[in-house]
């Protein structure tokens, strides 16, 4: 059976699927970078999938696991996003693109907790002035969700 992407519209509002859904939707091929695709120039390598609302004519798809999916709704479009700590540490959420949708209203989707992100010292390189770091006995955790935060509290 398959659904339209008018009967199953939800935006605003994530998604959760354990199988592929029966409709077609855009993707990308995501490789935990920071290159935002258009559905014009599919298919893409990037982590990142962007539209303007009048372009809509279906639903976009973002796959995670640990890292953070990330909705960006704007005046002009929405973005959705693949945002790990590569993402993060190399600035996904600085892409130009994101200020071109004007954009007002954020999600974050489920996500790694810090309690369960046990980094080592070094990984503190890819983020060197954040302060999401805790140790908990001899081991480093992050916040992967609180840099994301903060990182999105720039734009607005």
């Amino acid at each position: 059976m398959s659904i339209s992407y008018e009967q199953n519209l939800n935006r605003g509002r994530f998604e959760t699927w354990t199988i592929k859904p029966d409709m077609n939707f855009y993707g990308v091929h995501q490789v935990h970078g920071i290159d935002i695709a258009t559905p014009e120039t599919l298919p893409a390598q990037a982590d990142g999938i962007m539209t303007a609302w009048d372009d809509l004519d279906r639903p976009l798809a973002i796959k995670t696991a640990d890292c953070l999916p990330i909705v960006i709704e704007g005046q002009t479009g929405v973005i959705f996003l693949h945002a790990g700590w590569k993402g993060l540490a190399h600035g996904i959420l600085k892409r130009p693109e994101i200020s071109l949708i004007i954009p007002h209203r954020v999600l974050i989707g489920p996500s790694i907790h810090s309690c369960c992100f046990e980094v080592s010292e070094d990984f503190k390189n890819n983020f060197p002035s954040s302060p999401h770091f805790k140790r908990n006995e001899c081991r480093w955790h992050f916040d992967l969700q609180q840099e994301s935060r903060d990182q999105l509290r720039e734009l607005f």
